[in-house]
């Protein structure tokens, strides 16, 4: 490589005249701050200002994946939630609505093998209805798997089934 590179110097600069060499010499100074500007400088200096741009929209994201990080951390070691038969789960959705006086509006409490119930109400209100079944689910981690609602012509009632299960069933 040094015999290339000794050999293209002696053919195209050592053989040159010296005015020749000179004025490109020259042309080179003058030109090598041009492309270092257009070249190195401007794109880094653009890069820096987008940088501080994007930066603090960067720290913001890193501190919340660091608070869900802290959160599935304390999820993992949250006891597991244990699952109810279809009569246990069916016990505790009726003594839960007698609780609430959601037992009146209840016309049919169904078990589904392996654990689910299904529940049917042909009228009630729908604030009611939404707020029991949030009870539910914070305290005895029964949700609804599936609900099929019904608007009736009296305002803020309605006509509901759904298959309430616990824990990971279904």
């Amino acid at each position: 490589m040094k015999t290339r590179l000794q050999e293209l110097r002696s053919r195209y600069w050592n053989n040159r005249p010296a005015h020749e060499r000179r004025i490109i010499a020259i042309a080179f100074m003058l030109l090598l701050p041009i492309v270092y500007y257009f070249l190195l400088w401007q794109p880094a200096h653009r890069a820096v200002a987008k940088l501080h741009n994007t930066l603090p929209t960067l720290q913001a994201q890193a501190i919340k994946m660091q608070e869900q990080a802290l959160e599935v951390d304390a999820l993992r070691h949250r006891p597991e939630i244990a699952s109810l038969d279809a009569a246990a789960l069916k016990s505790s959705i009726a003594d839960s609505a007698s609780r609430h006086q959601l037992s009146t509006f209840v016309s049919s409490l169904e078990m589904q093998e392996p654990a689910g119930v299904r529940i049917t109400c042909e009228a009630v209100s729908f604030a009611l209805w939404i707020n029991w079944l949030h009870v539910l689910e914070q305290e005895q981690h029964i949700r609804a798997a599936a609900i099929s609602i019904s608007p009736l012509p009296q305002p803020g009632q309605v006509k509901i089934s759904a298959t309430l299960t616990n824990g990971n069933s279904l």
